[in-house]
């Protein structure tokens, strides 16, 4: 290897050195030689025959042409070149296309390490828009690109690898297809759900305060090596009413509603054990209209701390909660020196319940209602009144436990996915599937429910039905210096936002000429914005408030580090940076009142804090 590639990679991308460094070479599969006007060409062993992986003739015109003959879709930023070879296309596309970037992906390591023998990369590529990737480290590299660049990637191939290579090409375009669709999945979450998270978290800390940890608060001995059932509410849930009345009348196990399968289980005179909700719109307190009317107190609520803030209010029952990831605020208000254990967001609500049966020491775990995808168009049981009535979403086929073909959506499709992913991870816990025509959930057995009760699956009398009383109500420990820390932040970083403000209006003021001053301020703007980044009330409460937005600058901030034109440069900061202060100025407004009636509860349950808040 040419020491110069050796020390870019060396730089820019150790993991790749280290790989080809452990990968045998055969000096004889990949042949340099010279093409016929002069230019050297590359040549590789494909089935004891040597393939041209470029022209033997021209191989810089041959490029051109395949680079004139690529349509690149408009708006697309970023190329992902599949194959390299010695590179001339891509030479002929950063010429076609200045602005853009390149991730390199060539699947045959012996062609590269011939390559990186027979050129210097810096001599003929910007390598501040060039980037590899490798086999090993695919499907993260383009998770990441899709989090850089979004949906402005395109692939562009030679054909000696669309013929040679079409598997890992299909395979490329399989991670690059499933990635954009979770990342246009994960950008819808965000985009519903970013301000709702904070704001939840910021209204519903009294209720924390106030309630126990499940994880934490509740003794838990009572779970160990026993059965759980989480109940959802698809439309095989009308089956197993009776079934469910009986594992509840000889506490067999158990029962956990999930979303709204409450519902129907009131309508059927069953009352779960527990109710498990964490959904943080404001549409989720429909969920629990019905228990609050009729003010049924023996259901407890097991509330994700970044549930709709409404959803708790009134609730007549006793209620835990548990901590989610999206919650930025309470671990910051709590005692640190408490391990806080969280649960991850997702899809479903029967997915975060999973989760949390599974650190509470359940043995056995079963799914009822857990359809996953239509039956006859429905996709609810019988009693929830607020359910669509027609279905819209695209049909994608998949099997149900019974082997037959069945619909489903994307929605319900990720659910079924992220809860085979969780039942993976878990070796010691017994899941089955009792979900009469629902979709097929690998690592669950399907065992119809009413078999599990008479074949001495289920114990009874293993259910303690008092196990959420707990003696001491005051369960968190807050700390007032927490808070008191979290009001200095937000201080500071008002005051960063101005000076940030003044030093871009000043770098409009410099003549274009006088650019060692613009240097000097851009400097400093630099180190401004990375306090900004830092700053404790940005991390616990702006920044996750806004990280559709943050995605979005850290996209534009590419722009910026390219741009060499110095005015073009100055605009697009302006424009970039400035509309990204002002969205964390928005949103400290935003948030403003409730804090103030965050800290108003505190003080009115808390008499030596009262000095600390006065002036908030």
């Amino acid at each position: 290897m040419l020491i110069e590639n050796k020390n870019f990679l060396r730089i820019k991308h150790r993991d790749l050195l280290n790989e080809l460094k452990s990968t045998p070479r055969d000096t004889n599969i990949s042949v340099i030689e010279k093409s016929k006007n002069g230019l050297p060409t590359i040549k590789t062993e494909i089935d004891s025959q040597y393939k041209y992986i470029h022209s033997k003739y021209d191989p810089s015109a041959e490029a051109d042409r395949l680079v004139d003959y690529f349509e690149c879709e408009e708006s697309r930023d970023h190329i992902i070149v599949f194959g390299f070879g010695l590179g001339y296309h891509l030479q002929s596309l950063m010429q076609k296309h200045p602005d853009f970037s390149f991730t390199i992906y060539e699947p045959d390591l012996d062609v590269f390490n011939t390559m990186l023998n027979t050129i210097k990369l810096d001599e003929i590529f910007d390598r501040k828009k060039l980037s590899f990737i490798t086999r090993k480290n695919l499907e993260q590299k383009i998770h990441e690109l899709q989090t850089i660049y979004n949906h402005n990637i395109q692939v562009f191939s030679l054909p000696f690898y669309e013929r040679y290579y079409n598997g890992e090409l299909h395979e490329l375009y399989k991670l690059v297809v499933t990635s954009l669709k979770n990342q246009k999945g994960r950008l819808v979450t965000n985009v519903s759900f970013q301000q709702r998270w904070t704001v939840n978290a910021i209204k519903n800390i009294p209720a924390v305060l106030r309630t126990p940890n499940i994880l934490k608060d509740v003794n838990t001995d009572c779970f160990k090596d026993q059965t759980a059932i989480i109940v959802a509410a698809g439309p095989s849930l009308n089956y197993e009413y009776e079934n469910l009345k009986y594992i509840k009348e000889n506490k067999q196990a158990y029962i956990f509603s999930v979303g709204s399968a409450i519902n129907s289980l009131i309508e059927h005179d069953i009352l779960p054990d527990a109710a498990c909700t964490y959904d943080p719109t404001e549409k989720n307190q429909i969920v629990f209209k019905s228990i609050k009317e009729k003010n049924i107190k023996d259901v407890p609520l097991i509330f994700g701390s970044t549930v709709g803030y409404e959803t708790l209010e009134n609730y007549p029952g006793n209620m835990l909660h548990m901590i989610t990831n999206q919650d930025t605020v309470t671990p910051v208000l709590l005692d640190k020196d408490k391990d806080i254990q969280i649960v991850f967001d997702a899809p479903s609500i029967a997915v975060v319940t999973f989760q949390l049966l599974t650190k509470l020491g359940f043995s056995q775990i079963i799914l009822v209602g857990q359809n996953l995808a239509y039956e006859k168009n429905k996709m609810y049981a019988d009693g929830i009144s607020y359910a669509p009535e027609t279905i819209t979403n695209k049909m994608i086929p998949t099997q149900n436990v019974y082997g037959e073909e069945v619909f489903t959506d994307e929605g319900f499709s990720r659910m079924k996915d992220q809860l085979e992913q969780y039942i993976s991870l878990v070796d010691n816990i017994k899941v089955y599937n009792t979900t009469k025509g629902g979709a097929r959930i690998k690592g669950a057995s399907f065992i119809p429910l009413e078999k599990l009760i008479h074949q001495d699956y289920l114990e009874k009398n293993t259910v303690e039905s008092e196990w959420d009383y707990i003696k001491d109500k005051t369960h968190q420990n807050y700390h007032s210096k927490n808070i008191l820390s979290l009001y200095k932040a937000k201080i500071e970083l008002q005051s960063l936002i101005i000076e940030a403000n003044k030093v871009i209006d000043q770098c409009k003021a410099i003549s274009i000429n006088n650019t060692h001053n613009l240097e000097k301020k851009l400097v400093k703007f630099d180190k401004l914005f990375k306090k900004v980044k830092k700053n404790k009330y940005y991390i616990t409460i702006i920044g996750p408030m806004i990280r559709v937005q943050t995605e979005q600058l850290v996209n534009q901030s590419k722009k910026v580090r390219l741009e060499t034109d110095m005015d073009k440069r100055l605009s697009l900061i302006d424009n970039y940076f400035g509309a990204y202060l002002l969205e964390i100025e928005s949103h400290i407004s935003l948030v403003e009142p409730h804090m103030k009636e965050l800290i108003e509860d505190i003080e009115n349950n808390n008499v030596e804090n009262e000095i600390l808040y006065k002036d908030y």
